[in-house]
């Protein structure tokens, strides 16, 4: 089998453990063959030590992308930089222009025609120009609440409602995902922080309910996306890295509703909290046959995340050019797995 060659494009957290999942445990089929980031501290040194290996990878961490695509002849960029798509759609339009398929973790390119329809025509023309697939994906959005519940319909014949939930114990996630939800700080604090937005809620609320409408061939009259909301609770609760005495913020729970006629035809709860009784993953389908999904524990997030990066590698390469949605590919499946 002929190795992928991949550029991992953004050293922060996940794409760190992307690029070390690849090294060691996909190396039978793909390869990181280059590293871009725009963090000074991290140029010119070994991508193997930068992500917290025992030895080097002999790969330097640059940030020239188009010198990077060159040297390496790479034929896909893992791309982790930002949850957001205006302040990524430069850096893809930049890859395309090298040739060079794409496949982001940006929680806002997961369904990007709903997220700003201009800047995703001005990408989708720059990939097709150059004979490129882009595709942002990651467990949520990406899979879990939008891909998953979309699945789930196959078997009805009606539909009349649809429930999708996740609740997540948020002791068991890296300390940047407790400190985006919050985690230690009063109520009025974390509502201040989410006016000013140094925290935020779930990004990606706003594409899943929009692809899982388009998939049904609902046309919603809104989406409502409520504001977040701090979990408090009556007890001290702790994790690793923050302790949280009664009274402050656990974390944040978040509403969002697809609207038709004035109803909620579509209903999407988020939790995430330290100290959560219970971790799972919930669909809900009202309809002819109804159809109820529930996974105890909920799926972590981080290798979720980097399994869907890794795992549809292969389908974006085989992919038609152009900027693409999960909507697009053959179905989602593991890639390559090796039976132990």
């Amino acid at each position: 089998m002929q190795k992928i060659k991949a550029i991992s494009y953004g050293v922060g957290v996940i794409g760190s453990m992307v690029a070390k999942t690849v090294i060691e445990k996909k190396k039978d089929w793909l390869q990181i063959v280059g590293a871009l980031d725009i963090d000074p501290s991290k140029i010119g040194k070994d991508l193997g030590k930068v992500v917290g290996l025992d030895t080097n990878h002999n790969v330097s961490i640059q940030n020239d992308p188009e010198k990077v695509v060159k040297e390496t002849n790479a034929d896909i960029v893992i791309h982790t930089t930002s949850s957001y798509l205006e302040r990524v759609a430069p850096e893809l339009k930049r890859l395309a222009g090298c040739g060079v398929d794409i496949i982001s973790s940006c929680e806002e390119l997961s369904y990007p025609y709903a997220t700003n329809r201009k800047i995703a025509e001005e990408v989708d023309n720059v990939a097709k120009e150059n004979g490129v697939t882009i595709l942002g994906t990651g467990i949520n959005p990406g899979f879990l609440m939008d891909v998953l519940p979309t699945i789930l319909t196959t078997p009805c014949i009606e539909i009349t409602n649809v429930k999708v939930g996740r609740q997540m114990n948020a002791a068991n996630r890296r300390i940047p995902f407790q400190k985006k939800i919050g985690a230690g700080l009063s109520p009025d604090e974390f509502r201040s922080a989410i006016r000013n937005k140094t925290i935020s809620g779930h990004v990606g609320l706003f594409q899943s309910i929009s692809m899982l409408a388009d998939s049904l061939g609902w046309e919603l009259d809104k989406i409502e996306i409520l504001e977040p909301e701090p979990v408090v609770l009556e007890e001290k609760v702790g994790s690793s890295w923050i302790t949280v005495e009664r009274g402050k913020v656990a974390g944040s729970k978040q509403f969002a509703y697809g609207i038709i006629n004035g109803k909620r035809k579509i209903e999407y709860e988020f939790r995430a909290y330290i100290g959560a009784g219970e971790e799972f993953d919930l669909v809900d389908i009202e309809g002819t046959p109804r159809v109820h999904f529930k996974s105890t524990p909920c799926i972590n997030g981080d290798s979720g995340t980097i399994a869907m990066l890794i795992n549809n590698i292969p389908k974006v390469i085989e992919a038609r050019p152009g900027l693409l949605t999960m909507r697009d590919l053959t179905l989602p499946s593991a890639a390559h797995i090796q039976i132990s």
